[in-house]
């Protein structure tokens, strides 16, 4: 998480008991994200992936987001990216 404003950068992985229900939280937290009211320091980008029974969810400022996604889909060969869209307000 960025230290000056949440916005800019926020990431979290979510161990899922099950693999099977990976497509599912996905969903569930992209329509947490894309549903929010933000008050300043807009994030631009949301990117989501998967890698077995993990969910790993990023956004905030494109650049960095971008750089993440690069960085996760490299050391991880079997991360499969759900979701990269941009935050519309």
């Amino acid at each position: 998480m960025h230290m000056m404003n949440a916005n800019t950068f926020t990431c979290g992985a979510f161990r899922l008991k099950d693999a099977a229900d990976a497509e599912s939280v996905a969903a569930d937290v992209k329509e947490y994200v894309m549903n929010k009211q933000w008050m300043c320091g807009f994030p631009d980008k949301l990117v989501i992936a998967t890698l077995g029974n993990y969910v790993v969810s990023v956004y905030g400022d494109e650049e960095l987001v971008n750089t993440f996604r690069d960085k996760l889909t490299a050391a991880y060969e079997n991360a499969e990216i759900v979701y990269d869209e941009a935050i519309a307000f």
